[in-house]
């Protein structure tokens, strides 16, 4: 259900926000020449050019594009590619004369070795690209360096960066290339660079709070929100609640995260109960299938000493994951022998939970990859990002009845109370989700939770799939 009206994000060619030149906090304001046609984005001083062919969506860098502006090679010292679609970039030595290169928001996945032509190079822009955080791929490997020089840790030879006369190297929103000790390997191959860089890991202050699902508490607002994405939670903040576009380099993961609760916070108007909640029902299993699932499911959590977490990031006494044969294709001969011998010792859980699968859905029967076995699930918001489409839970036990289900996020205002006990419930588990609180302590909830990583990928829309939910509205049970 959307429930809300969302406002259109302004949007570029890349699938990013445009932050409006007064709302930028500083940056570089967009030139007006790069919205003119290719030929006429040349400014003239002093015999020096600045070419811009940012927002053109080329695929391929020619020296064409250059010629048809009639510009002297020898005379550019800047270029702008940026916001376009390039991996590769050849023939940089016919404009050996560039200072300032700007390739931000491309395809690249390493820097294009031909950098090395531009002896003159002081600035170079790479932002918001793919970048690999190997050192090859960031040109700070030294080629004559053979096995014995490694180990010895010896160089034999600048890398192609080293040579060049680099003042910056802007590395920032490549999402690889996010760790602290990568950004101090680089300042250390690159003493004299400024290296922009934004660190992830550790993770700054304030953007995250716990350091897995596993450690939030499912109840405030604050962890049901933390497994989006921050671009996910900026686009929120302009979509559902009206705010300027804000800037990634000045309005990081904790002020979005912060003026957002703030605004939930406002919404509310005090009260606690800043979203609502509806509720909906999966389909209800056979009654001799679920006993005989039940009846295995207790076996194997007595078969175990204590805790066995295959998912350490989801809080659960036991989690165990069991893969069909028909995943096992792209693994090596360790991994899959592993595989089918997990598979061949729980073989009887995989078979009934088919069984069950089938009887609601045997197209997606035939389908699933994946089945997550699980005993005392509790909350752990989080989203799979590994999977291709929606999943079926399924949850049996003694816990009681309207508790355990699986809570959904539908929209920014919206969460869903999906009933699984005793029955098949179709969630889709790319938005945030977490299981709702049930007495863990005294009781026993087994689920299981099919799923799927390979094929065809479906386009996330809906979060719930009950055409018969309720219509009923509770408040939810939401702390701000």
């Amino acid at each position: 259900p959307h429930l809300s009206d969302r406002k259109e994000i302004p949007m570029d060619n890349h699938g990013s926000m445009i932050v409006s030149s007064e709302n930028s906090c500083g940056q570089q304001q967009d030139s007006e020449d790069g919205e003119n046609e290719i030929g006429k984005s040349v400014k003239n001083d002093s015999q020096t050019y600045y070419c811009d062919l940012s927002e053109k969506n080329l695929r391929e860098f020619t020296l064409e594009l250059l010629t048809l502006k009639c510009i002297p090679f020898q005379c550019i010292t800047s270029l702008d590619l940026s916001r376009n679609e390039l991996w590769n970039l050849p023939c940089l030595e016919s404009i050996p004369n560039v200072e300032h290169l700007n390739l931000s928001r491309n395809w690249f996945a390493e820097l294009p070795k031909s950098i090395g032509d531009l002896t003159k190079l002081q600035t170079l822009g790479v932002s918001h690209n793919m970048l690999r955080s190997s050192r090859a791929s960031l040109l700070i490997d030294h080629p004559g360096e053979n096995d014995a020089n490694k180990i010895n840790n010896c160089k034999s030879s600048s890398s192609i960066l080293q040579s060049l006369d680099l003042k910056e190297i802007d590395l920032r929103f490549n999402q690889n290339c996010a760790h602290q000790k990568l950004k101090s390997l680089i300042q250390q191959e690159l003493p004299s660079v400024h290296i922009k860089m934004t660190i992830n890991f550790p993770c700054p202050e304030g953007a995250f709070v716990g350091a897995s699902a596993a450690e939030r508490d499912p109840s405030l607002l604050r962890s049901q929100l933390e497994p989006w994405s921050t671009t996910a939670l900026r686009r929120r903040l302009v979509a559902d609640f009206g705010d300027k576009a804000s800037s990634p380099e000045n309005f990081p993961r904790a002020d979005v995260m912060k003026r957002l609760l703030q605004l939930y916070q406002e919404e509310a108007e005090g009260s606690n109960n800043s979203r609502t909640t509806i509720r909906a029902s999966g389909t209800l299993i056979d009654e001799s299938l679920r006993e005989k699932l039940l009846c295995t499911l207790k076996k194997w959590k007595e078969g175990w000493m204590g805790k066995n977490l295959e998912r350490t990031s989801i809080r659960a006494e036991n989690y165990m994951i069991l893969t069909s044969p028909e995943s096992w294709e792209p693994l090596g001969r360790k991994k899959r022998q592993k595989a089918e011998s997990k598979l061949k010792t729980h073989q009887e859980i995989w078979d009934l939970s088919k069984m069950v699968m089938a009887s609601v859905d045997d197209d997606f029967a035939s389908k699933y990859s994946a089945l997550a076995v699980t005993h005392n699930f509790q909350g752990s918001p989080h989203i799979d990002r590994q999977n291709v489409g929606p999943f079926y839970g399924l949850s049996l036990g003694d816990f009681d009845d309207k508790t355990g289900g699986i809570m959904v996020e539908c929209s920014a205002r919206v969460v869903a109370h999906v009933n699984t006990k005793n029955r098949l419930g179709k969630v889709d588990g790319r938005f945030s989700h977490w299981v709702a609180p049930y007495d863990a302590t005294t009781k026993d909830r087994y689920s299981l939770i099919f799923y799927q990583t390979m094929g065809k990928y479906q386009k996330t829309e809906s979060a719930i799939f009950d055409p018969n939910f309720k219509t009923e509205v509770a408040a939810a049970e939401v702390k701000d």
